[in-house]
C-alpha cells in the first residue's frame, strides 16, 4: 500500500522558483514541463518512499534525483506518511539548505 504524500510549503515555494527560474533562461513550454516532471517525482515517492538515499544528520530525511535536483523527503512509517521536504538544485550550497 501507498504512502500518503505531503508537499511542505517549502518544496511549493521551491519548485515554483525553480519554474520562473526556467522560464526566464528557456521558454514556458520547457519550464512547464520540468516542474511538472519535478512534481509527479515527488509524487511518485509514496509508492516506495525507501527508494532515496539517507541524509546526513537528518534522522528519517532522504532524497531522490531528479535532473540536477534533488528532492528531500520524511519518511513516517508508523503513519505512512511522506513529507517533500524541498527541491533543491545541486549547483546550490548545500549549506544553506534548511530541511525544517
Amino acid at each position: 500500500m501507498d504512502y500518503q504524500v505531503i508537499l511542505s510549503d517549502f518544496f511549493i515555494s521551491d519548485l515554483k522558483e525553480i519554474v520562473a527560474y526556467l522560464r526566464d533562461r528557456t521558454d514556458s513550454e520547457t519550464a512547464s514541463r520540468i516542474g511538472n516532471e519535478l512534481l509527479n517525482r515527488a509524487l511518485e515517492i509514496g509508492r516506495n518512499p525507501f527508494i532515496g538515499q539517507i541524509v546526513k544528520n537528518r534522522t528519517g530525511a532522504r532524497k531522490i534525483l531528479r535532473y540536477s535536483y534533488r528532492i528531500y523527503y520524511d519518511v513516517d512509517k508508523t503513519n505512512r506518511i511522506v513529507e517533500v521536504l524541498r527541491v533543491w538544485h545541486g549547483a546550490r550550497d548545500p549549506k544553506t539548505l534548511r530541511l525544517s
